[in-house]
């Protein structure tokens, strides 16, 4: 299964510090660490869970004391033979060790081939195994926990639970089409109709799940944009509660994206205040409103911002039909100066903090909100949900136009190899080498 037996890497980060972990998974995982590390009890003999004190050798030198965790197969991370040293966090002392380890039969190992061999030997589902990898990227508490949930099977478990359903389903309708002359009407007055249209609108609630699930492992891009000095860096600071951006009354101060990271809802969100959108004869104005056009057409969200109490410029109309193809949030600066309530604007004042948090709900409600910490996370998955809700959809097209539910099935089918590929029970080799390509070393 694996080009070699036995593999280890430094899993702690890199550079110096109180300790470092080196991961050692294969069959002979506790014997080339018995040969690196010297120990008056063997550790081929220690029983799995259990710590052994010993020191590094290399090259017949004591180079470091260490506690090697010892884990036997398959009640191990990886469901091999597992050794981790915990040794000093000496960059020079970890490489010693791993050079000793590779002397002694040990290959390197992957990025993500401890987690890879987790998912191949059983140990975990595919979307577990990529649950392992957000925890490690997670950059809010929210994200973290949806993470968690989805190492625990909070997403599996729903996956599995549809998958199993309709493979009942098809198991019943295989009894029907196999023995006619026993009358069996499992699926009388539009039964299995209505069961298929219960499984699309779980089908259909899962997908709505994956725009916040990939907001919360990727972050959100949130371009602040209009015409010079309406107080877009003033929101900025506002929004991020810091001072992050200059502030003057002159317009034109801002030439560059500036950009910060604020969390709303448990989401990664990146704010960037754009440099004021105006025909400029000045050069370095004019590369900053290319900047800003580059920007908000990569940005996931549009905040426009105007002043309140006038109309719209030409400028700003421009702004408007280059955005309107985005999500966007539209915003009337300096309520405080001009109160004059524009219909469909969030009346702020970017100055006095006033409306900001409207701002922030804003920008939340277009992530989405679900009320599970159960969230696809992923496009894969995105899309073997997607593809699944599809095929049923078919299967219902199909009983609608009076044909028999052994039709149906060829959909119901498809739905469950789908579904099947969500959890890696049916997925090519290819794409299971790119999704832990993404990993860190040592995981």
């Amino acid at each position: 299964m694996f080009e070699n037996d036995t593999i280890c890497a430094l899993s702690t980060p890199r550079g110096k510090g109180g300790i470092a972990v080196i991961r050692v998974s294969g069959e002979n995982a506790l014997l080339i660490t018995e040969k690196v590390i010297k120990s008056n009890k063997k550790i081929t003999e220690a029983d799995g869970y259990t710590i052994v004190y010993g020191k590094a050798v290399f090259e017949e030198k004591e180079i470091d004391e260490c506690l090697v965790s010892v884990f036997r197969a398959p009640n191990s991370f990886t469901g091999e033979n597992v050794c981790e040293i915990s040794c000093h966090g000496s960059p020079l002392s970890v490489e010693r060790i791993i050079d000793a380890l590779l002397e002694n039969g040990a290959s390197m190992a992957k990025k993500g081939e401890f987690t890879k061999r987790a998912f191949l030997n059983g140990k975990m589902s595919l979307t577990q195994a990529e649950a392992v990898n957000d925890i490690i990227e997670a950059k809010t508490d929210k994200a973290l926990f949806a993470a968690v949930n989805r190492l625990e099977g909070g997403i599996t478990k729903p996956i599995i639970k549809i998958r199993e359903y309709l493979l009942d389903l098809l198991a019943a309708i295989q009894v029907s089409s196999d023995f006619p002359e026993e009358d069996i009407d499992t699926f009388a007055g539009g039964e299995l109709k209505e069961k298929l249209e219960t499984i699309k609108s779980e089908l259909d609630a899962l997908k709505k799940t994956a725009r916040r699930g990939e907001a919360l492992n990727n972050g959100i891009t949130c371009a602040i944009c209009g015409i010079p000095n309406t107080g877009k860096s003033s929101l900025l600071n506002a929004l991020v509660e810091k001072k992050k951006a200059i502030v003057t009354d002159i317009a034109g101060t801002t030439r560059d994206v500036v950009e910060e990271y604020t969390d709303i809802d448990g989401i990664p969100v990146k704010f960037g205040d754009t440099a004021g959108i105006r025909e400029s004869q000045d050069v370095v104005e004019s590369i900053g409103v290319e900047k800003s056009f580059d920007y908000i057409k990569n940005a996931d969200i549009c905040i426009f911002v105007t002043e309140s109490g006038r109309d719209l410029t030409e400028e700003e109309e421009e702004i408007l039909e280059k955005i309107k193809e985005k999500e966007y949030i539209l915003v009337a600066n300096k309520v405080d100066l001009k109160d004059n309530i524009k219909t469909g604007y969030i009346e702020i004042s970017a100055k006095n903090n006033k409306g900001i948090e409207n701002v922030k709900k804003a920008v939340s409600d277009i992530i989405g909100n679900t009320p599970s910490d159960a969230f696809i996370a992923n496009e894969r998955q995105y899309e073997a949900v997607l593809r699944a809700s599809e095929s049923i959809k078919k299967a219902i097209d199909t009983i609608n136009d009076g044909f028999f539910s052994d039709l149906a099935a060829i959909d119901i089918g498809q739905a469950v190899a789908f579904l099947g590929e969500a959890e890696g029970i049916s997925i090519n080799q290819e794409t299971v080498n790119k999704i832990f390509e993404k990993f860190c070393l040592g995981k």
